[in-house]
């Protein structure tokens, strides 16, 4: 069943949520796999959502699941939680956490520029909103969006723990620091300690940024985006020591925030079923020194250019889109005395990539519906292929089994070909489970 929800304020509308429960089984295929020592988990999960169509001032979408024996896949997603109140019928305040189509780059490849990312599992991220006021203002062929905020709140990234200065083997999204570095000109082993600021450091960050879009959704519209805003991931800062008793080097890290200035434009053009365009990104990090004493090292950034052309046809029951990523600049270098065999901090996941992805939405008949999509994106300059499936059977308006599978095959990384994806080379992972709507 579908539950209502009352909330006791003036102006307030009921709020119609979808809750659903899921159990699901999450299995490592790789012959190779060694992140951890079970292959298969087990989860309980749940996720509640307002319906699409509600007219509803709260709007949410949450979801959650707890790993049987394995606290570190533990995991809570709140992509969007916000109240939303229309002061006429084209003027809208939004407060909470919101997600806005700023750039068509940044959603479709899901690179985490703009918007944060919910990256429990890397190989299949997912956007999550900013945080903050947004004032909009609209009318059939325009609008107009204003956002603030004194919060801030990173990417979300794989979980993990220290025990005696090593990182515990408990999560297979995990990527762990460099076991050795670089001390005296000698690899040495490392044991690390994780000197994390307060949460107030982190989360008491401003950030403001516009976006204007003008045109015909079903013909020729553009859209200019501008943000300054703390980048969404931290840059990792790091000390190192030699230990003589143990010859074992110690390694503080020390997560930092630092800002960047996005600007984004997109250009869309659809005619009947087919929609094309180009999106791209500038994104200006600061070249500020990160920490301020001399035996510290940290990363700095370049900047980059990101541009993105697509192109989908809709067929109504199915769907194809093709798109490439090209990423100029933005490669991140390390400064200090004592440098990893590689830099902590990264910006992008991937610096060139093709996708093409298909898409369907079928009836079954009765209530049963099958939803689809299967993507495949290759790089050339980074050297991976990745195959990606989702897929949802609706068996009755209650009742649902849905499944995914990543197969990820991806070359050694080198000074000239830094991704994120590498290191998961072995995270084959097909997922199958059941939900029931109540």
């Amino acid at each position: 069943m579908i539950i209502w929800a009352v909330f006791m304020l003036p102006g307030f509308a009921v709020a119609q949520v979808r809750t659903e429960m899921k159990l699901f089984s999450d299995s490592f295929i790789s012959p190779e796999f060694e992140a951890t020592q079970k292959t298969n988990y087990q989860f309980i999960g749940a996720a509640i959502k307002t319906e699409p169509f509600s007219d509803a001032n709260l709007r949410m979408d949450i979801s959650g699941g707890v790993a049987m024996g394995a606290p570190l896949l533990n995991y809570l997603n709140i992509s969007e939680l916000y109240v939303q109140t229309r002061q006429s019928d084209s003027e809208t305040f939004f407060i909470g956490r919101k997600k806005l189509l700023w750039s068509e780059l940044d959603a479709r490849w899901e690179m985490g520029v703009w918007e944060p990312l919910f990256k429990w599992n890397p190989l299949q991220a997912e956007r999550q909103g900013l945080s903050g006021i947004f004032w909009q203002v609209q009318s059939k062929n325009a609008s107009f969006t204003l956002f603030a905020t004194p919060i801030y709140i990173p990417s979300q990234g794989p979980s993990f723990e220290i025990e005696g200065g090593d990182f515990v083997k408990g999560n297979p999204w995990f990527h762990q620091p460099p076991k050795s570095v670089r001390i005296w000109d000698e690899a040495t082993e490392m044991q690390y300690n994780m000197n994390q600021p307060s949460t107030t450091e982190i989360v008491m960050q401003n950030s403001y940024g516009a976006k204007l879009a003008f045109g015909d959704p079903n013909g020729f519209k553009a859209q200019l985006s501008y943000l300054y805003k703390p980048d969404n991931t931290l840059a990792i800062g790091y000390q190192g020591s030699l230990d003589l008793s143990t010859l074992k080097g110690n390694v503080e890290l020390r997560p930092q925030v630092f800002y960047h200035s996005l600007a984004g434009a997109d250009v869309t053009y659809k005619m009947t079923n087919l929609r094309l365009g180009v999106s791209s990104v500038w994104d200006r990090p600061t070249k500020d020194k990160l920490i301020d004493e001399p035996d510290w090292t940290q990363p700095t950034f370049e900047d980059a250019l990101l541009v993105s052309p697509f192109v989908e046809w809709d067929g109504g029951n199915w769907a194809v889109s093709l798109m490439r990523l090209d990423i100029y600049g933005g490669r991140v270098k390390e400064v200090g005395a004592d440098l990893a065999n590689e830099p902590l901090t990264n910006l992008y996941p991937f610096y060139q990539a093709n996708q093409i992805s298909f898409l369907n939405n079928f009836s079954l008949g009765k209530a049963r519906r099958l939803i689809s999509k299967v993507s495949f994106t290759q790089s050339d300059k980074n050297d991976f292929q990745l195959l990606r499936l989702n897929s949802r059977l609706r068996l009755t308006g209650d009742w649902t089994i849905f499944g995914e599978m990543q197969m990820l095959k991806a070359g050694s990384t080198t000074e000239d070909n830094r991704n994120e994806l590498a290191q998961f080379a072995n995270n084959d992972r097909l997922m199958v489970g059941a939900a029931y709507v109540f």
